[in-house]
């Protein structure tokens, strides 16, 4: 049986994203930049909450337990820091018509228009470049036991 490519949304952007068998490991992602901002904004809510809070703060105590017996005598230490995020690259972007075919498009393209009735889409994997049959998946492959046997009835 072929493997087709998978079609799914990115978690966080939204973007449509095409993965083929090959490079697809259950990503939920568009990319590493979605991946991290996506860590990142888990890591302020956990700041947020009151057991990230206690964290922070014993950890803090910690550092400054450690700097106070390293720089005796030094005087007062910054304990946080703050700086910006580094600002994003600007891509191009490259729209899909009709009239496009797979050599004409780039490798990282996400294609996101709709196939028209004469023309099928040319689909091409995000991380690897190649190019993908017009059928694709919208859910994970499942490996192991058979439709049937899935889930234990229970007694």
């Amino acid at each position: 049986m072929e493997q087709h490519a998978r079609l799914y949304l990115c978690a966080r952007c939204h973007a449509q994203v095409v993965l083929c068998s090959r490079c697809d490991r259950g990503n939920r992602y568009c990319g590493r930049a979605c991946g991290r901002q996506a860590q990142h904004a888990a890591a302020q809510r956990y700041q947020r909450s009151w057991r990230g809070r206690m964290a922070h703060a014993q950890r803090a105590q910690r550092w400054r337990q450690r700097r106070a017996g390293a720089d005796a005598g030094c005087g007062a230490h910054k304990v946080t820091h703050q700086g910006s995020p580094a600002p994003g690259v600007a891509a191009p972007l490259a729209a899909w018509t009709p009239q496009s075919t797979c050599s004409e498009l780039p490798a990282t393209t996400v294609v996101s228009a709709p196939p028209s009735v004469d023309a099928a889409p040319c689909w091409r994997c995000r991380r690897c470049g190649a190019p993908q049959p017009p059928a694709l998946r919208q859910g994970f492959v499942r490996h192991g036991l058979p439709l049937g046997r899935r889930h234990d009835p229970g007694p």
